[in-house]
């Protein structure tokens, strides 16, 4: 920094619009779940309810950091699709994973959007036959189709957007999924041999995935950091 450059605030102007935008998301996000779970349970429900029908403490677990999940998958749906008409979002790099205003990030955005809807819609279906919810028969069907439309909707997606991210992303994408897949077999290691001597009940494929994506996530934000340290600030880097 020259001695004529002013120092960054720390909480601009864009800081407080993308924390506020991220509090509007979780707050819809948060009305609608509500309302369906009261019309749901009329006489109480939630994680009690599931406590209540004796489902063991790590599925209800799983089901809470699962919820926190598929919000986050929601919320960034939201983000990128609001990106891809709105520059002062899609230059937040916070928000955008790093990504910014570039004309390559710009196109990236409607495939990125499409990856994280149809992936919150797969593992929005995964989540609700973890908690069984009494849903009706009729209900197999449609969720089988939308979770095939889904799956390659991601398939091709991920295709569009590995060939069209520079080698920079696809490097970090990589090692960020090589450091959490090592994590994840380790711990996998781990608890198989806790539960083959009793120390720890089965845990189902759920709660594994539901892990995985948490490793991932801070495995992510790790590398992009490692990286490039001023990949994850809120807003364009001085010389973009």
């Amino acid at each position: 920094m020259s001695a004529t450059e002013k120092p960054k605030a720390i909480f601009s102007p864009r800081w407080f619009v993308s924390v506020g935008a991220l509090a509007v998301c979780g707050a819809a996000f948060g009305y609608l779940t509500g309302d369906w779970l009261a019309e749901r349970f009329p006489h109480g429900g939630g994680f009690g309810y599931l406590a209540e029908q004796g489902y063991p403490p790590l599925t209800i677990i799983s089901l809470f950091f699962g919820s926190i999940l598929l919000f986050i998958y929601a919320s960034s749906a939201i983000i990128y699709a609001l990106a891809i008409s709105n520059r002062s979002i899609a230059g937040n790099r916070a928000l955008t994973g790093g990504l910014g205003n570039s004309p390559s990030s710009r196109k990236a955005y409607p495939y990125i959007l499409l990856f994280y809807v149809a992936y919150a819609a797969v593992f929005g279906i995964i989540t609700l036959y973890e908690a069984p919810l009494n849903l009706p028969t009729s209900f197999a069907w449609p969720m089988f189709l939308i979770g095939l439309a889904s799956g390659v909707a991601m398939v091709w997606s991920g295709l569009k957007l590995w060939f069209l991210l520079d080698e920079f992303f696809r490097a970090i994408w990589v090692e960020a999924c090589a450091l959490a897949s090592f994590i994840m077999l380790v711990i996998v290691l781990i608890v198989a041999s806790a539960i083959s001597i009793g120390l720890l009940p089965e845990v189902t494929l759920y709660t594994g995935l539901v892990l995985y994506q948490i490793i991932y996530l801070i495995a992510y934000g790790y590398v992009a950091a490692k990286r490039d340290p001023n990949m994850l600030e809120m807003g364009e880097p001085e010389d973009a």
